[in-house]
């Protein structure tokens, strides 16, 4: 019986040997080699706000982190100071952790931060790099066309631009050596970790089959909300007018269409002849007429339920105007001076 336990006692202590070596190598792997990547560097986005935690989570769930747990208990172990600076950072793979850490907190070099505002066209993000002296208008619209297009992107001739609408608008760090295909680069991998964190917050995960949809949906709603709660309700709109195969009607896309902002647009202005124009085309426009920000493509993902069909805006009130009716539709147009 004693030679049992004895025998019984060894492989316990063989088998906790062995769990713990295992154990130890991952957690030396994790602390040597933080980042994997089929590539041989990691791109690394800090905006202003983040944690170090936060930006660690992000890779981790972009499968960029080797061992996420490891790597947060030797930084509590040790007591190493989180705080970092935002920045764009193109880190090697074989990068220790202690050398991540410290270039986090650092900086990595000169940077230009730009912001690119909720609801910028293309167009309008060229002008405003241009304008930064960052990188000029032609040659960010040369690099827009010739870009080699994610997948759930379809390349349609009669887009203005395949990438409008998913260029996310954002605070970015520009670095002095970044080109226009690094930028796009940045605002497309910034507009895919969007898409995720909508799906653990909503718990609708979309299929990149549906991404054209419900952007294109979202930049419209980006273009014709004037606050939050009209996100939701011109969604509903959308939806219903689809779903009743009546044209859209909506101004936003004519501007588009057109290719310069107006503020009073003619019935001429409704006629012309483009596929971005729902007035004259039904169902959506060929494309997204913008790059919608998260409240909005949250809002073409969960629209209201509701029976509106039309919707006027009333500067008096400072509101939107939503009804069902026609005759209610007149009545608030009238109302509104229109």
């Amino acid at each position: 019986m004693r030679k049992r336990i004895s025998i019984i006692a060894v492989c316990v202590v063989v088998c906790l040997a062995i769990i713990f070596s295992g154990v130890y190598i991952f957690y030396i792997r994790a602390v040597n080699h933080p980042l994997k990547s089929n590539e041989q560097t990691v791109n690394i986005e800090v905006t202003d706000g983040d944690s170090l935690y936060a930006v660690l989570s992000r890779l981790s769930n972009k499968n960029n982190l080797s061992n996420l747990y490891f790597i947060k208990y030797y930084i509590k172990k040790n007591n190493l100071n989180v705080a970092i600076k935002p920045g764009s950072y193109k880190v090697l793979t074989e990068t220790s952790l202690e050398k991540l850490i410290k270039l986090l907190q650092t900086g990595g070099g000169e940077k230009k931060k730009i912001t690119i505002p909720e609801g910028f066209t293309i167009d309008d993000i060229a002008k405003k790099l241009d304008k930064q002296g960052i990188v000029t208008k032609d040659k960010f619209l040369e690099a827009v066309k010739k870009y080699s297009l994610p997948s759930y992107i379809k390349s349609n001739k009669n887009k203005r631009y395949n990438l409008e609408g998913f260029l996310f608008p954002d605070t970015y760090y520009i670095e002095k050596d970044d080109t226009a295909e690094d930028i796009i680069d940045k605002m497309l991998g910034r507009f895919q970790e969007v898409m995720s964190q909508i799906a653990n917050e909503t718990g609708i995960t979309v299929n990149e089959a549906d991404y054209e949809k419900i952007i294109n949906i979202a930049s419209i709603i980006e273009e014709e909300a004037r606050g939050e709660e009209d996100r939701p309700l011109i969604s509903s709109v959308i939806n219903n007018r689809l779903e009743k195969n009546m044209k859209l009607q909506i101004d936003a896309t004519v501007i588009y269409a057109i290719g310069h902002h107006k503020d009073v647009l003619l019935n001429s202005d409704l006629l012309i002849d483009s596929p971005y124009n729902v007035y004259k085309y039904e169902g959506l426009p060929v494309g997204p007429i913008a790059n919608p920000g998260k409240q909005s493509i949250i809002a073409a993902l969960r629209p209201n339920k509701t029976d509106y069909i039309y919707y006027v805006w009333n500067d008096k009130q400072k509101k939107h105007v939503f009804s069902k009716d026609y005759n209610k539709f007149l009545k608030d147009k009238k109302e509104a001076g229109l």
